[in-house]
């Protein structure tokens, strides 16, 4: 899988690279790369999943710009768009949604290597969702899904997958038993607490690892207390709860 596509991908939206990114902002993600490169290497994890409990927490773009993180600190990295009903990773890197992907691959329209686009100027690329298909469970829990999982592994040293929310459809769950974890992103005075529970239990029961959370889109003015972070929305991570797999 040497071949990559030759059209770069030239712009992200809201990215950690961009000259006019807070501050802030920037520097959560730097806290974010820091601590999963510590959780990851100790446990030697490559294919991470970045899920959440409800729509419009933020994982898509959790999910681009820690990948953006990552490969600033010279890592080979590739993003997977695995939300196949929903995507929009495609929007963030201003490519068009029809654009073929991972889709095309699992349906053996096309070759893997041929839908692998490159950011320029860094050590990440990315494979968009591609059409979107009448059975997305079922494409992801494929044997052609873990062939495609098992190819990327050759070649980066980390995947970050983009998937769907937990509570809304069993996507993120299935496609779960192939991932070394799953990092979990929560909408900061949004997203009750009970829902997050369930969602993380259904993670549990599906023998997927969760290896920490993300506070997305958190505004200290409304938590109430002082921060230099006040005026941004910014995501941080807080910690993990590993388990061995069995």
């Amino acid at each position: 899988m040497s071949k990559r596509h030759q059209k770069p991908v030239t712009k992200q939206l809201l990215s950690v690279s961009d000259q006019n990114a807070p501050f802030s902002y920037v520097e959560a993600y730097k806290m974010l790369c820091t601590n999963f490169e510590f959780i990851t290497t100790a446990q030697d994890c490559k294919n991470i999943m970045v899920t959440s409990t409800l729509a419009n927490e933020g994982k898509t773009n959790v999910s681009i710009n820690l990948a953006r993180s990552l490969a600033g600190y010279g890592k080979r990295v590739c993003l997977v768009e695995c939300d196949l009903r929903r995507p929009t990773a495609h929007k963030l890197v201003f490519l068009s949604r029809n654009t073929e992907g991972l889709t095309n691959v699992l349906k053996g329209e096309t070759e893997l290597s041929k839908v692998i686009r490159k950011v320029d100027n860094t050590t990440m690329d990315v494979l968009l969702a591609g059409v979107t298909p009448p059975n997305p469970s079922e494409l992801l829990a494929s044997e052609k899904m873990k062939a495609i999982i098992e190819a990327l592994e050759k070649e980066y040293d980390y995947i970050i997958y983009d998937t769907p929310p937990v509570l809304l459809v069993a996507d993120a769950a299935t496609l779960g038993k192939y991932m070394d974890g799953a990092i979990f992103v929560v909408k900061h005075n949004k997203t009750e607490k009970n829902l997050v529970l369930k969602a993380k239990k259904n993670l549990d029961s599906a023998g997927v690892r969760v290896l920490g959370a993300v506070y997305s889109m958190y505004n200290e003015k409304s938590a109430g207390s002082y921060s230099n972070y006040s005026s941004y929305n910014y995501y941080y991570y807080y910690g993990s709860s590993p388990k061995d797999k069995k």
